[in-house]
Formats: structure tokens, sequence, C-alpha cells
């Protein structure tokens, strides 16, 4: 294993990738620990003790801690993540934005440079709400320039936080946004464990739910590889045809539909859009009376949680594999399903296969998302909320997505695969 890493390095391009990620990592990180000026350090750590096992800890999580010291990163990509979910959702029902979608690079950079300023917009607009949040840990009288340095501060935080993912997207390895979200949730990663193993040595939980968080996590994790890697493939069959002395055709391949389509994108979209409502419910006043019954581990938040990951289950699927396109492309190309007639009909039985298989993974997201809530509540293990479930996903989900682009990389230039027998993911491709 350790000299199929040292490849890694080997490859100019893939060593210069990596260290890029590495060192925009590193600046998320010290990002974190930068907090916005005007906040009472020791009144933020009380603020949010006392709100603690709620979906503060849930959003702090997602920032890597930084919503907790009320750094400039406290936003995190919240805002970046909703602005793609509005433009996603729009693309669908607004001609225009379809236009474009449909104009390749140029729309796709257009659509991307509304997506920006939307972001822009939204920083702005949940960074004043988290500020009336937390205004009571602020340090003396809280004036206009408190409101306005928070904002500001937590705005361009956000905005280079975005810049940051799309450069590590660019010249880095994986998906940028993706991997500052699996970072923020692996720093967090030692504290829980720290707090759940003190739970369990001071008796408050029991050791065998201890040992049986361990087992679940083993679980969970070989069944985000399996069903992240899981694969339906529908057999395509060529017809034979002659062009000269030459006989093309006549072989078979296959469809490769993926069970889970959208990756980790419905649960961090779900998770996104749900911290929206809670920050507002607590910024108003007069809406505070709303802020527990959507708060995390409520049955409203658990189904609402559900739904959204239904949804952009089958929403994401729809923007990134078109059962039309598929079928057009196969009888152009001279192919044509066994048993089913080329054009409409083989478009339905595809679409009849991708709609079973996305309830697959809808459920099996959803069974992820709502574990460590009923974990919880039978162990008193707390931490579950934060370290198991969702964020168990992320991490692997992003982390497969970054060996798959490491590997590529060896592939095309002739080295051994990661992902061989005795490589890091102990199989054979």
């Amino acid at each position: 294993m350790w000299e199929q890493l040292s490849h890694l390095f080997k490859i100019p391009e893939l060593r210069k990738r990596i260290l890029f990620t590495m060192g925009a990592i590193i600046v998320f990180r010290l990002g974190t620990l930068i907090p916005v000026p005007g906040v009472d350090a020791e009144a933020l750590r009380h603020f949010f003790a006392a709100h603690a096992g709620g979906v503060f800890d849930f959003m702090n999580m997602f920032t890597g801690g930084a919503l907790e010291r009320f750094s400039l990163f406290a936003l995190g990509v919240t805002p970046y993540i909703t602005a793609s979910i509005i433009f996603s959702l729009l693309t669908a029902v607004i001609p225009k934005l379809k236009e474009l979608q449909a104009q390749g690079r140029e729309g796709q950079r257009k659509i991307t440079a509304y997506t920006r300023w939307a972001t822009l917009g939204l920083a702005i607009t949940q960074g004043a709400g988290m500020t009336l949040v937390i205004r009571e840990a602020a340090i003396g009288p809280i004036g206009p320039w408190f409101y306005i340095t928070s904002i500001v501060a937590l705005t361009t935080g956000t905005v280079f936080l975005m810049w940051l993912g799309e450069r590590m997207t660019e010249n880095g390895i994986g998906n940028g946004i993706s991997m500052i979200i699996m970072v923020g949730i692996l720093a967090g990663f030692p504290r829980q464990m720290w707090i759940t193993y003190a739970d369990i040595a001071g008796r408050a939980v029991s050791p065998f739910w201890g040992v049986g968080m361990i087992g679940l996590f083993v679980i969970v994790i070989g069944g985000v590889t399996m069903i992240q890697q899981g694969r339906r493939k529908i057999v395509i069959q060529y017809a034979k045809r002659t062009s000269g002395r030459r006989v093309y055709g006549g072989h078979s391949s296959h469809l490769p539909i993926r069970i889970n389509q959208g990756g980790v994108i419905p649960i961090i979209f779900a998770s996104a859009l749900l911290t929206m409502p809670v920050t507002l419910f607590n910024a108003i006043p007069a809406l505070n009376w709303m802020a527990p019954h959507i708060e995390m581990g409520t049955l409203l938040y658990i189904l609402l949680y559900v739904l959204l990951i239904f949804f952009f289950t089958y929403f994401y699927s729809s923007i990134v594999f078109d059962p039309q396109d598929v079928a057009k492309n196969v009888r152009e190309s001279g192919g044509f399903i066994p048993g089913v007639r080329p054009g409409r009909p083989t478009a339905d039985y595809i679409s009849g296969v991708l709609n079973r298989i996305l309830l697959v993974g809808a459920i099996f997201l959803g069974g992820i998302a709502v574990m460590p809530f009923i974990f919880a509540g039978l162990s008193g293990i707390a931490a579950m909320h934060l370290i198991g479930g969702a964020a168990l996903l992320i991490v692997v989900g992003v982390g497969l997505d970054t060996i798959m682009q490491m590997e590529a990389h060896l592939v095309m230039r002739h080295y051994e695969s990661l992902t061989k027998a005795g490589g890091l993911l102990g199989r054979r491709r």
C-alpha cells in the first residue's frame, strides 16, 4: 500500500494538485481560528453550552468548529450550497436558465455568476441573522458598528471559502466545496469521540453502547462504500453492420446506473436547507417559540430531513441523468436494449429502472440520516448526532470520490490502481 501511495507524488501534475489541496485545507483551518471582532469568547462559550445538542451543534460541525468561535468562517459554505439549490430548482422551471444550461460551458459560466451573487446576498442575510442570535456574547454595548463589522466579516469569510472551494476543484483533487465540508466534519471527530469516552468512563453511558457504536460505524462505512460504488448494469446490444469489407458492431456492453446518483449531495443540500429556518426563528424574537419545534432530533426535523433527502435524490438525478438523451445516444450509436424497442420505449425502460434504483438509494440515505437519532435516543450518546449517519456518509463519500480521481491520474499514466487488491480499498476493480 505504501508503495502505491508513493506513486501519487511521482506524477508532477498529481503531486501539484495534492499539495495545492493540502495548502487550501490549512488555510481553511487557520481561518476557523480567527474570531470576528467585538465578541467575548467566554460569553460565546456559555451561549453554545446553553444551546448544546441542538441544530447549532450540527451547524458547528459543518463549519469545523468555526461557529462556536464565531470566526470569519462561521457561516461556512452553507450560503453557497443554498444558492446552488435555488438555481438548480430555478433552472428546471425558468426557460431562460434552461437555455443557458443547454449552451454548455458559456451558459454554465453565467449561471455560476448568478449563483455567486446569490451567495453574497444569502451570506449577508444569514450573517445578519447569526449576529442577532449571538448578540448577547458581544463585548460592551451593542451598537450599529458591531452589526456592520460582524456581517461584513462573516460575508467576506463565506465569499472567500466559495472562491477557495472553486480553486480546489479546478487546481486540486476532488470537489472543493465537499472537501471543505469533509475537513470541517473530521476536525470535530476527535472532540466528540473524547466526549463519548468520558461519558462511558464516568458510567453515564454503558460500555455496551460504546462497543455498539463502533460496530455501527463499521457497518455504516461498509454500507456507504457498497452503495456509493454500486451499479445497476443495463445490457446494450449493438447490431452488426457492414461497410465495404469490414463488419462493425455485433458486440454488447453495459450502461451502468449508480444506485446513489447524487452521492453526498442530497444529504448536504438537506442539511444546509434546514439550517435556514433555525437561524431565522432564533434571530427574530417573535418567532422564537417556533425554534424548539424544529430543533435537531425533534419529530418534525427528522420528517423534514428525510423528505428533503428523498426530494434531492430524485431532483439531482433528473439534472445529471436524462433517460431521453441516453436513449437517443444509444439509438444513434446503433445500439439497443434486448427486448426493448429503440426510441421512446427505451427511454421509458431506462427511466423505470432509474426510478427503482433511486428509491433504494433514497431509502438508504434516509436510513443513514435517521439512524443517529434512534441510536442516540436508545444509548444516551449525544455525540451520535454529530459523528454518525450523515457525517460518516459525507466523509466516506467525499473520500471515495477523491480516491477515484487520484486513481484516474495513476491509471492514465500506467501506474497500478489504488483500488486493486492490497490497495487502499482492498478490492479488485
